[in-house]
């Protein structure tokens, strides 16, 4: 399994703030069966530039594998192969930036995009579809199931007809009030990266396989292929 959204990156956000509580968290994802894991910090336009925090994630990605070049080669080993992105709030002006590329999974032109916390409206699709044809880059829109309750069922349907690569998080299905909701949506082909958004190892630790085992026993274990394409997506 891949995992596309982690907050493992030590020090960049609300999530883990040491790089023991990184290798920590590393240590979980590999025991659950994640063999590559994207560090997704948080990037918030409206607070910080692009080459701030491109500076700020270099240095904590440097501090993170000097921490795991110390490890023992036995514990270094069984780590998940780790991969650079980030966590972009939407902002409507993002194609001046300049360097939105740099934001993007390493080695894709796919930026995680996280969309506004209150109602959407047409024009919001409509600037993020002439974002990604100014820029050739795609969205992957972070966990849908996090706009369940604010969002209308026609704009989350005016959202899947932009066929964009959508992440579902695995809290949707460990946690019993949004499991129908979540199961729904996968079953209908509306999400198709499952993801952590881990941040810790206590409140929202690593837990694509609890969510991964529901799933099989709600769907089938064929629904272990709706995600599979994940692995993919970084394998450069």
């Amino acid at each position: 399994m891949t995992d596309l959204h982690t907050h493992i990156l030590p020090g960049m956000d609300d999530g883990s703030k040491d790089p023991a509580m990184s290798i920590r968290m590393l240590i979980a994802q590999r025991e659950q069966g994640v063999g590559t894991v994207a560090l997704t910090p948080h990037f918030y336009p409206d607070t910080e530039s692009p080459d701030h925090f491109l500076k700020r994630r270099a240095a904590a990605w440097d501090t993170l594998r000097a921490a795991i070049d110390a490890l023992p080669a036995e514990e270094r080993d069984k780590l998940p192969r780790l991969s650079l992105g980030a966590e972009v709030a939407w902002a409507p002006r993002m194609s001046e930036w300049g360097r939105a590329e740099e934001l993007c999974y390493s080695g894709t032109n796919l930026l995680m995009i996280e969309l506004p916390f209150e109602r959407w409206d047409v024009q919001l699709h409509r600037l993020l579809y002439d974002f990604m044809r100014s820029t050739g880059l795609e969205a992957v829109i972070a966990h849908i199931d996090r706009y369940f309750k604010i969002q209308t069922p026609s704009a989350l349907k005016d959202l899947y007809a932009l066929n964009l690569r959508t992440q579902i998080s695995a809290e949707a299905f460990t946690r019993f009030s949004t499991r129908s909701h979540a199961l729904k949506t996968v079953r209908e082909g509306h999400a198709q990266l499952l993801i952590s958004d881990c941040h810790n190892m206590t409140g929202r630790p690593p837990n694509l396989r609890p969510a991964m085992d529901i799933m099989e026993k709600k769907l089938g274990r064929e629904v272990r292929g709706l995600f599979d394409y994940a692995d993919e997506l970084l394998e450069n």
